[in-house]
């Protein structure tokens, strides 16, 4: 694996000397050689630079969008979990490509970044216009990883062909290229979540940044909760459950949504019976023992109630990240604490569009509910304040 990847870096090689190349492009081939300089030399590398002229260096910086390497990343995680998620063969290595052609795009605005750098101590620095346009170039790409570096466990499912990659770089050039060394030895990470086997089940208690993301899931990996049975239900409505058992009950139905409705159901058939007593047609008393048997719902020491549940998140300066728990719903609000504007996304799952928050009295809201009903756990949150940036995963 690593002697195709070798080979495919040296026919880019040969091509400097193959004839004129896009500047773009003759760009990314010297980057790649420079940053593989230990495995396929340097010659002809200066030349190369030296002959591109300022003009056409400026206008290649002018038209360079690196924001959109972001798509291009989070569908490659996409895909890279199907390939985790799903069963080897054509179908897993179709994945597998596409999403290893993700990583070789950020790679080669690695390798353009880098020429770039080697073209300026050759032929001077960038003035003006054009080093704002760099600036802008390289600013953009940082921003990028910022982004998207401390959720390389996306990317652990193509951990063979990362670590081929992450080999042939120069050992100086690899923490930088995260894209192909970060989280590159926790192949054992995505075994956890699927039930394969392990290679070595050592590395989880040794590796930091697998307990934390095993931690992070903890709710996902988490078998789900016994659900209430009918007993429990009868002995709630009819307050013949004790305080202890109440309180667990209570519990559970802050986080079960299908226990929190059935509760619920139990209080509004409660709600219909004392109505329908009341509207006697005859206008009679109903029988003592009726009304008795059917303690109001508020009083009744066996109704479970569900109170709102609120969890602090995250708390910053300019705005705080709250988890709401309530009895038919959860929301993610992130509320404005100063006076900055504050703007905020709630991602699902990699490469998939971001939840509609709706402007309330406590600032933005998203509704969970939905996507909790589906079987979803957790999401990513993106929160920015002025120039403060909060990335986040969270569990709900």
């Amino acid at each position: 694996m690593k002697g195709d990847a070798l080979s495919r870096y040296q026919a880019r090689y040969a091509r400097l000397g193959a004839g004129p190349l896009p500047v773009g492009e003759l760009l990314e081939v010297v980057g790649d050689v420079l940053r593989r300089s230990d495995r396929l030399g340097t010659s002809g590398v200066e030349e190369a630079l030296k002959g591109l002229d300022r003009p056409e260096v400026e206008a290649w910086l002018g038209q360079q969008k690196p924001q959109a390497l972001q798509p291009l990343l989070l569908r490659a995680a996409e895909e890279s979990m199907e390939v985790a998620l799903g069963e080897e063969g054509e179908e897993a290595e179709l994945w597998r490509t596409s999403a290893l052609e993700g990583l070789a795009a950020r790679d080669r605005a690695a390798s353009a970044a880098r020429a770039l750098a080697t073209w300026e101590l050759l032929k001077g620095p960038l003035a003006g216009d054009a080093l704002a346009a760099r600036e802008r170039f390289l600013g953009a790409l940082g921003h990028l990883d910022t982004s998207l570096r401390s959720r390389a466990r996306w990317f652990i499912p193509l951990n063979a062909e990362r670590r081929a990659e992450r080999d042939l770089l120069d050992p100086v050039e690899r923490p930088g290229a995260w894209w192909f060394s970060a989280r590159a030895g926790c192949d054992d990470l995505v075994a956890s979540w699927t039930g394969r086997p392990m290679k070595d089940p050592e590395h989880l208690k040794d590796c930091a940044g697998c307990r934390a993301d095993r931690a992070d899931t903890a709710v996902v990996d988490t078998p789900p909760r016994r659900h209430l049975t009918d007993d429990e239900l009868w002995r709630l409505d009819s307050g013949e459950m004790g305080r202890e058992e109440r309180e667990r009950v209570e519990a559970h139905t802050a986080g079960c949504g299908e226990c929190a409705q059935a509760v619920l159901a139990l209080e509004e058939g409660d709600a219909a019976i004392d109505e329908a007593l009341e509207l006697d047609e005859e206008g009679a008393q109903a029988p003592r023992a009726a009304r008795d048997s059917r303690a109001d719902v508020a009083r009744r020491p066996g109704a479970a109630r569900l109170p709102e549940h609120r969890e602090v998140l995250e708390e910053r300066r300019d705005f705080r990240v709250v988890l709401v728990r309530e009895r038919q719903r959860v929301r993610l609000l992130v509320q404005p604490l100063g006076t900055r504007a504050v703007t905020a996304a709630v991602f699902l799952s990699p490469g998939r569009p971001s939840l509609k928050p709706t402007q309330g009295p406590e600032g933005l809201s998203f509704d969970l509910s939905t996507a909790l009903a589906t079987g979803a756990h957790a999401a990513h949150l993106t929160v920015q304040a002025g120039q403060e940036t909060l990335e986040r995963d969270f569990a709900f």
